[in-house]
């Protein structure tokens, strides 16, 4: 059925339109109670030889048009098509073309087509097509038809909103030449002389600005081209924005920095196991804790094990410095707690391009069985595993403490917690030698915590991040009915069930873990780190090589292994030393030395406190004091009548030669010198501050006195 204005009652009816009823009664009622316009035209059969055709209301007509299109187009569906070439015109290249232009370049093409569809549909020729058309677009109801030509409308030169009849024609005519897409102002991509010169000036480590490197260019420019016209700094930085991004920014950064500008490739993990790849980096700790034997401030040093299917946190350690002995620690933590990697993802650190990691007969890799990886030199994005825990684990659980000193920090609180820290620290080196005194240590540990509270911190960290959601592992539904990422706990008790996960016993792994070094026997004997260790077990093996396993931790005893890995014998450092001769001769010679130096240092304070100069006033006979003399003679009878009757009484003996405070003096005998030493070190600090000088001082120089150390042994 063709398109037309006016449409008899069985021609509604063979439509079957959704708006319409679908009986001839209902179509019938519904014509006359809308007034439908109607007109007659000759038919067969008809009253008088004419039938009624009505006007449909808008909507009708649209639902009309609609279904005479679809069906057009699913008859055009079945009806094989002919070839390509024959029936359309070569396709305009897109290439390097904009939106808009692809925008107009489909809205001409939908304004040709319909005045095509027009004049096969109403059979008009092409200038009462277009004309039609475009009357019909000034039509409110034709919204749409006016929104395309507008689209298809060329707006270069300020170009009228909708186009007439002669351009409608010219684009069916570049349609057939394929070139019904319109040009754009191109930008001129001939680079100009002078542009690499002022690139030279401008991509410099020292990122200098635009003015800057132009300034130094339009100098050079002026030496090199006298003659020729300078350009302006608009058009270097017009230039400038023609340049890629990575391209401008070549020399500014450096290749390492550069790398963070290019494009990269991800690596997935899914397929892989727990226990496949383990990933393994240093960190030092952004927060100063005290040491552990010297009790000062430091950062330590925390090595990582990270399982990469899983992304938990195997194994880690913590050190006074970086080496391999941290490193193995950690994967000692790793293999007993979880389980033995297949490889292990490092950089070219010291610590793991090393012997003790990857020698063939005494390396830690060969004795686990595994397969350290190292990544290229300068690549850690290689390792972005690894190293983002270095962020949301370490650095988050350094800003816990007062003593956080990463770029974070406020600058004016983290001075004041480094006066504080300081503070106490001299504090302490001042009054260590009393030992009566408080420990000053727990002053600082407010600001700074101490080894024990920081290693015991560092396990509930680990712990916390292993239960937390991390948003590279997979989405579940909990319990509660949310939503949200697996942890690495979760990933690991889950994978675990398909892989083979190899643990290290408790008791292999003290020998396992330890360090290993090759050395050869001689007469028993075996030297390592400049310690002779023995045992008579080697006599069998003197000038053979074996393998040396040692304790980082404790120097007295070693373990020696054959080439097969077989346990040999233990053996003790200096194990055949003896007596030159017998101690009991040697503790008396001894004890004769010190005596003979206890004395030639009383001799030497004897002589030293005779130089002392004495305030004495008996060789005047009278002084004067203030206008009254005293006769002196006379205040000695006087002072010794008062004196006398007291010594007569006899003070109980004392256990301790010891002179009143007033008078205080040097003991003369040895007892009596750590009696008093033991007496003021038991006094309270404002007690000791009333004592004399001369025993304040005596107090700290006695302790570094041979006597003192016989008699501390003594006691002890």
């Amino acid at each position: 059925m063709e398109l037309k204005s006016h449409y008899s009652i069985s021609e509604l009816i063979e439509m079957s339109l959704p708006l319409l009823p679908p009986s001839k009664a209902g179509i019938t009622k519904r014509i006359k109670t809308e007034n439908w316009q109607f007109r007659e035209v000759p038919a067969k059969g008809g009253k008088g030889g004419v039938k009624k055709e009505y006007l449909p209301p808008p909507e009708i007509q649209a639902a009309i048009i609609k279904q005479h299109t679809e069906r057009v187009l699913a008859e055009q569906a079945a009806v094989p098509l002919p070839a390509l070439a024959d029936v359309l015109p070569e396709k305009p290249d897109l290439s390097g073309s904009t939106e808009a232009q692809r925008t107009q370049l489909g809205a001409r093409e939908a304004v040709l087509n319909a005045i095509e569809t027009l004049m096969k549909e109403t059979k008009v020729g092409k200038d009462a097509a277009i004309t039609t058309f475009l009357t019909s677009a000034q039509h409110p109801s034709q919204e749409h038809l006016l929104k395309m030509l507008v689209l298809a409308t060329d707006k270069r030169g300020g170009g009228q909103q909708v186009p007439n009849a002669r351009t409608v024609k010219r684009w069916f005519k570049q349609r057939e030449e394929n070139r019904l897409m319109s040009k754009t102002p191109q930008k001129n991509w001939q680079v100009p002389e002078w542009f690499g010169l002022f690139l030279h000036y401008y991509r410099q480590p020292q990122k200098p600005t635009v003015s800057a490197a132009y300034r130094k260019f339009v100098a050079d420019w002026a030496i090199r081209q006298p003659l020729a016209k300078v350009p302006s700094q608009d058009a270097v930085r017009r230039w400038l924005d023609k340049t890629g991004n990575v391209f401008r920014e070549d020399g500014r950064m450096g290749k390492r920095e550069l790398k963070n500008l290019l494009p990269f490739k991800r690596r997935k993990f899914d397929d892989l196991l727990p226990c496949d790849i383990y990933s393994m980096d240093g960190h030092t700790f952004d927060a100063e804790v005290l040491h552990p034997d010297s009790g000062k401030p430091f950062r330590p040093e925390i090595t990582t094990v990270i399982d990469v299917a899983t992304r938990k946190i195997v194994g880690w350690s913590v050190d006074l410095a970086e080496s391999s002995l941290a490193v193995t620690a950690a994967l000692a933590h790793a293999s007993v707690v979880n389980g033995i990697g297949a490889v292990l993802y490092v950089d070219n650190g010291k610590g793991y391009d090393n012997a003790l990691m990857k020698d063939d007969a005494v390396g830690l890799m060969g004795r686990l069985g595994m397969t350290m990886v190292h990544s290229l030199p300068y690549s850690s994005q290689a390792r972005g595993v690894i190293e983002r825990v270095h962020q949301t684990v370490w650095v988050q659980a350094a800003k816990e403490f007062q003593s956080y000193i990463g770029k974070d920090m406020d600058a004016e609180t983290s001075q004041k917690v480094h006066k504080a820290s300081r503070k106490a620290m001299k504090q302490e080196i001042v009054l260590k030698n009393v030992p009566a005194l408080a420990n000053i240590r727990s002053l600082s540990s407010n600001l700074i915590p101490n080894w024990r509270e920081f290693v015991a911190f560092g396990d509930e960290w680990v712990g916390e991040y292993n239960n937390r959601p991390h948003r590279s592992l997979p989405k579940v539904t909990d319990v509660s009915g949310s939503i949200r990422h697996m942890t690495p706990n979760e990933m690991w008790a889950l994978k675990a069930q398909e892989s083979a996960i190899t643990q290290v016993d408790e008791d292999d792994a003290m020998y396992l873990f330890m360090p290993q070094a090759v050395r050869k026997v001689a007469r028993g004997e075996i030297q390592l780190h400049n310690n002779l260790y023995f045992s008579q077990d080697l006599q069998e093996y003197h000038g053979d090589e074996l393998r040396v396993a040692y304790n980082i931790h404790n120097a007295d005893w070693v373990w020696l292994f054959d080439d097969d890995g077989r346990f040999v014998c233990k053996a003790q450092w200096n194990g055949n030393r003896i007596d030159y001769m017998p101690k009991p001769f040697i503790e008396q010679a001894k004890d004769k030395r010190v005596d003979a130096q206890v004395k030639r240092l009383e001799t030497k304070i004897s002589v030293v406190e005779a130089a002392r100069p004495a305030k004495v006033l008996e060789h005047q006979q009278s002084v004067s004091l203030g206008g009254l003399v005293v006769d002196l003679a006379q205040a000695k009878r006087e002072t010794e009548a008062v004196l006398l009757p007291r010594a007569e009484i006899k003070p109980e003996p004392k256990a301790v030669e010891v002179l009143e405070v007033e008078d205080w003096c040097l003991p003369t005998t040895e007892a009596g010198r750590w009696a008093e030493w033991s007496r003021l070190v038991a006094l309270s600090e404002a007690d000791l501050r009333r004592e004399p000088e001369r025993a304040q001082r005596w107090l700290i120089s006695y302790t570094r006195t041979p006597e003192f150390k016989v008699m501390n042994k003594q006691v002890a």
